[in-house]
């Protein structure tokens, strides 16, 4: 797993998110990707997914991907950014 960041001119965290790696099985998942308030709209929020997926690249991970509610803002963002949607899951709890 790496932690990935991007800060602002000063040293500020902006934005952030997780890259877990498997060059075994050539597969790479972002998670948890975050932009500071303070920060919306900067360019930040791009930096950190287009520096995981060039990572991924870079190490041979051909399956590069994210998990993304269908019904929440961000799936459009990716969509956005290259992402596409290829499957999905659906999760039951006990109330």
């Amino acid at each position: 797993m790496r932690f990935l960041a991007a800060s602002t001119a000063s040293g500020e965290v902006a934005a952030w998110g997780d890259l877990y790696l498997d060059p075994a099985t050539g597969t790479a998942q972002i998670e948890d990707l975050v932009t500071s308030e303070a920060h919306l709209g900067c360019g930040h929020g791009d930096a950190v997914p287009a520096t995981a997926l060039r990572l991924a690249a870079d190490v041979g991970c051909g399956t590069r991907f994210l998990i993304a509610d269908a019904s929440d803002w961000p799936r459009g963002w990716y969509e956005r950014r290259g992402f596409a949607v290829i499957g999905h899951t659906r999760r039951f709890t006990r109330g």
